[in-house]
């Protein structure tokens, strides 16, 4: 669908002539799937550097020759270790019926945090560091959505994985468990955010924009998968840390190899800028512009810089003005709540995916590869269905295939596993169609920001989601049972939105009205035409 402005400048259509997948998108892809690969894998390494261990109250005639099976989990209530000890019993029956507190715990292995900084008896405390991990991801959405709308996508998927890399480098030097709850707080609180998946759906048209944020989200998710793999052959976690923590300074070149967005650039009325850019990506693509697409660069090169100014100042509104509109007020609560389920289903169930059946390095790696066929399906389906029915179906068969999950009897284990991938796919599907309707529904003068103000909010459920493991400790199955209930918010809630598959991106709060209108062809075409 075009977007056709008041100089008569048509940037879908430049973009349509451009390509979507030459040889300057497919760069852009490789830069941002090894930036965003290694992203991935520090946004999920405490699954690993902080799994728990198993441990046992020390016995000194039984350490450290006891047998393999003698080693278990002693009763615990948060914050103190008991066993059950006299004399006489054996090393491989226990330490017998009287229930007295432990001096001191010997784990079976010291590879994770919790066995180094002696974490047994307090489960809690390990729980913590995914929880403030989270937390600190609400700050990281904050700072990253406005930096992004007001200075560009460029500065944040340049500096956010130094940020990422430099705290994980020092975190992986901690000596005390209290720096590394600061540190974690600080790598997430300056790092991570969603640019790459702006700058993704923004540099190609109307009609790629899915597929080819879909490519992108498959590179990240590769690199996902090769963490566990990684931390397979590096257990102990200071090793692991700096394996995955150092490659992204690479990204410091960035600076160097990536351009700024052109529609956030057009937006922002840096037209000369935004020239520029498409005129490089047509060099490198090897593409002659028709006659009428190098006319409108001409024209919008030689607007005066005061009229530029003028426009800048009236067309730019701040993130306040934005939300005096009732419409997207709305919205953002619809995109909000649909967060909170979505993100504590496709959260809750990578990091749980470690606590079933099977190695928990395939478990996690597999969780991570389902993700790449999931996208192609997205990316089919987005297109030719529309956005919210979709995204209905998908949750509502992750509810079925979780809650199955749960009550598959334990002889058959393959089965509660085959069910329960088969719902982080759907959980997976889902996730990724809400952040695009979301990016879809804003404008582009505040369109990370207003997606990353909802996002806060759903991240109650990321926070949440390292909690779900605990609560097998109360009944087997039972987080996936939850994960199922969970599932049925957004399965609901999707039917409220409308519908963008077939809606231009709008640059303008008044497009954003236009939104629902323009899921009619008929409609869009005329809508268009008024549009920047």
């Amino acid at each position: 669908m075009p977007e056709q402005g008041v100089d008569g400048f048509n940037l879908d259509g430049i973009l349509s002539e451009l390509g979507s997948f030459g040889k300057y998108q497919l760069f852009l892809l490789l830069l941002l799937g090894f930036r965003d690969s290694f992203l991935n894998m520090c946004n999920y390494n405490y699954v690993f550097t902080a799994a728990e261990e198993p441990f046992r109250c020390l016995k000194p005639s039984c350490y450290p020759n006891s047998n393999q099976s003698w080693i278990s989990f002693p009763t615990r209530d948060g914050t103190t270790c008991f066993k059950q000890d006299n004399e006489t019993a054996t090393c491989s029956a226990g330490f017998g019926s009287d229930s007295i507190p432990c001096e001191e715990v010997v784990y079976d292995q010291y590879n994770s945090i919790v066995a180094e900084f002696d974490l047994g008896c307090q489960p809690w405390k390990a729980t913590l560091i995914g929880t403030v991990h989270n937390l600190g991801l609400v700050f990281s959405f904050v700072l990253s959505g406005f930096i992004s709308d007001r200075y560009g996508r460029k500065i944040i998927i340049v500096s956010t994985p130094l940020m990422v890399g430099i705290a994980g480098l020092l975190k992986s030097f901690a000596m005390d468990y209290w720096t590394l709850l600061a540190l974690e707080f600080l790598e997430t609180a300056l790092g991570y955010g969603n640019a790459s998946m702006v700058l993704s759906l923004e540099a190609v048209s109307h009609k790629n924009r899915v597929m080819y944020s879909c490519i992108s989200d498959i590179l990240a998710n590769f690199g996902g998968a090769f963490f566990g793999l990684i931390a397979w052959k590096v257990p102990y976690w200071r090793h692991l840390t700096r394996a995955i923590y150092a490659p992204l300074l690479i990204v410091v070149f960035y600076i160097f190899l990536v351009d700024e967005g052109v529609r956030w650039l057009l937006a922002h009325n840096k037209r000369h800028e935004a020239v520029q850019v498409l005129n490089k990506v047509a060099k490198i693509n090897n593409i002659t512009l028709s006659n009428k697409a190098q006319e409108m660069l001409t024209s919008i090169t030689a607007q005066k810089t005061a009229v530029d100014k003028a426009e800048r100042s009236e067309e730019v509104p701040q993130i306040f003005t934005v939300l005096r509109s009732k419409t997207l007020l709305l919205r953002m609560a619809l995109i909000a709540a649909c967060f909170i389920c979505s993100s504590f289903v496709f959260s809750g169930a990578i990091i749980n995916s470690v606590s079933i059946s099977g190695s928990k390095y395939l478990n996690f790696s597999i969780m991570m590869l389902v993700q790449v066929p999931t996208r192609f399906v997205t990316a089919l389906t987005l297109t030719r269905f529309g956005r919210r029915a979709p995204i209905c179906v998908a949750y509502c068969l992750c509810a079925v295939f979780f809650m199955a999950s749960a009550f598959v009897p334990k002889s058959i284990w393959w089965a509660s596993v085959l069910f329960y991938i088969a719902g982080k796919m759907c959980s997976s599907y889902g996730n990724f169609s809400m952040y695009v309707v979301a990016m879809e529904i804003f404008p582009t003068t505040s369109r990370n920001s207003l997606t990353n103000v909802a996002n806060i909010v759903g991240r109650l459920g990321s926070v949440l989601a390292p909690q779900a493991p605990l609560l097998e400790n109360i009944m087997p199955g039972l987080p996936s049972i939850v994960f199922a209930i969970a599932a049925l918010g957004p399965a609901i809630l999707a039917l409220l939105l409308p519908d963008t598959s077939q809606s231009v991106l709008p640059d303008q709060v008044s497009d954003v009205e236009k939104v629902d209108a323009t899921s009619n062809p008929d409609i869009a075409t005329e809508t268009t035409k008024q549009r920047l």
